[in-house]
């Protein structure tokens, strides 16, 4: 195909692009309207140039300020997993459901954790053992 489009002078270039449905239906015997031949040209070209800009937009660095806080008295849902735990413990202290809470800390104990997950983790401590 792409040797047959080679072989297309420009003079007749400029007779295609006004009339793409005649040129079509003469090589490949296609019988589309100019519109519609416009129309999907048109619709390839912005996916092109859509899938351009997707590509080569600059990628943005997360900084820790777009990061959640850690504050461990808010009502949300942390996505970090040892704040999860930390939080089902304190659940299940609030239950009363103790031996599934130390079961839980003791875990956690074996990890590598930050400053404040270990100050929490004493507070839940605490809290067992009043």
């Amino acid at each position: 195909m792409l040797k047959e489009i080679l072989k297309i002078e420009f003079s007749e270039l400029e007779n295609i692009i006004k009339n793409p449905s005649q040129f079509l239906l003469q090589e490949y015997n296609l019988d589309l309207s100019n519109i519609e031949i416009y129309f999907t040209f048109i619709a390839i070209l912005l996916f092109i140039v859509g899938l351009s800009f997707e590509v080569f937009k600059p990628k943005t660095e997360i900084l820790d300020s777009d990061l959640p806080d850690n504050d461990y008295k808010s009502n949300e849902i942390a996505s970090n997993t040892t704040i999860q735990k930390i939080d089902l413990a304190n659940a299940y202290i609030n239950m009363g459901k103790n031996t599934r809470a130390k079961s839980i800390i003791e875990r956690l104990e074996k990890n590598r954790l930050s400053k404040s997950e270990k100050k929490e983790i004493n507070k839940l401590k605490k809290l067992l053992n009043e």
